[in-house]
């Protein structure tokens, strides 16, 4: 059951195909070339794809989300080839650490990574049949989370475009992901909140370094107590050793809103009514209380009856057109 929906947000169960800016398609075919660039340090790996005709066209740079992702990823190759189609270059990359890219994504910040994405806007902005006042980024799931972040760092990047990114804190977001796991598996709400009570002690955990036996007290008995069997609980790292604590402090407890607040170029959010990952309710309602405010050029996109790994045709309709147009919905 999908809980109430700010009125006044945009909520669309169906977009008609738009018209599209015309683009040149005479005498040749999409493209696709190897490229690579460096960040950090760090070789990068990526495909430029473009559109049939000469160009200039628009260009985006895909941003990946959380874990190892790279060009065979389905969701991000999906969104690559519906913009090609529709006259929009792409640079999709492997994410560091990821397919034929240097580095360790399990070592890099937030910070690090909104790096590796500005060095494929210029990469991008640099190909001859790309219009380097149009090149912007697409950020997937934990990729919403990076691309607002390396906005404000660059006057290069000329639009921003979050598909399923959550815009509350990480540590939040982490947590919000757990609960719903937790209400898929039906727990009562004295599980769920015994659910909470562990992540709260595992944060503190992992931002610190204190606390640990309170953490380690509380898994134990959450394992042989009311959170016994639940795949919720299952994925709390049971020991000190755990990557997964280095990595947590690496990462710290970013908070995207921010620099969200910061950008002062168009914005996109795409998000699906029955997202399993984001609390979609939660960030439509801040994009709307603490984004407009502030007068970004922002649209939301919401489709009810899709999940986070959104993808639909008409939606790529709009994203084409808004791209075109220089963010103008």
């Amino acid at each position: 059951m999908l809980l109430p929906w700010p009125s006044v947000l945009v909520v669309c169960s169906l977009l008609l195909p738009l018209p599209l800016q015309a683009q040149p398609r005479a005498g040749s075919e999409p493209t696709a070339e190897e490229v690579s660039y460096t960040s950090a340090g760090f070789t990068l790996a990526a495909t430029v794809l473009l559109p049939a005709g000469p160009g200039p066209f628009p260009g985006v740079v895909i941003v990946h989300g959380s874990g190892s992702s790279d060009r065979s990823n389905p969701w991000t190759s999906a969104y690559a080839t519906a913009l090609v189609e529709r006259g929009i270059a792409v640079l999709h990359p492997d994410k560091r650490g990821s397919g034929a890219s240097g580095g360790n994504w399990l070592e890099a910040s937030f910070a690090d990574l909104a790096s590796d994405a500005l060095a494929g806007v210029k990469a991008l902005r640099a190909h001859p049949r790309i219009d380097s006042a149009r090149v912007g980024m697409m950020g997937f799931s934990q990729g919403g989370h990076i691309v607002p972040l390396a906005a404000t760092r660059s006057p290069e990047v000329s639009f921003v475009v979050n598909v399923s990114g959550s815009v509350v804190p990480i540590m939040e977001q982490i947590g919000d992901e757990v609960l719903r796991m937790g209400e898929r598996e039906r727990l009562t709400e004295d599980e769920l909140g015994a659910l909470r009570d562990l992540h709260g002690r595992a944060v503190r955990y992992a931002l610190s370094g204190e606390g640990w036996d309170a953490y380690a007290g509380a898994l134990a008995e959450a394992q042989v107590g009311p959170l016994a069997g639940s795949r919720a609980a299952g994925g709390f790292p049971a020991a000190q050793e755990s990557p997964a604590w280095a990595f947590l402090r690496t990462i710290g407890d970013f908070d995207p809103l921010p620099h969200w607040r910061e950008i002062d170029v168009p914005a996109l959010f795409l998000y699906g009514g029955r997202d399993e990952n984001v609390d979609v309710v939660k960030s439509t309602r801040i994009i709307e209380e603490e984004l407009a405010p502030t007068g970004l050029a922002y649209s939301v996109l919401l489709f009810r009856n899709n999940g986070h790994a959104l993808f639909r045709d008409d939606a790529m309709d709009f994203i084409a057109r808004w791209v075109h147009d220089g963010g103008i919905d």
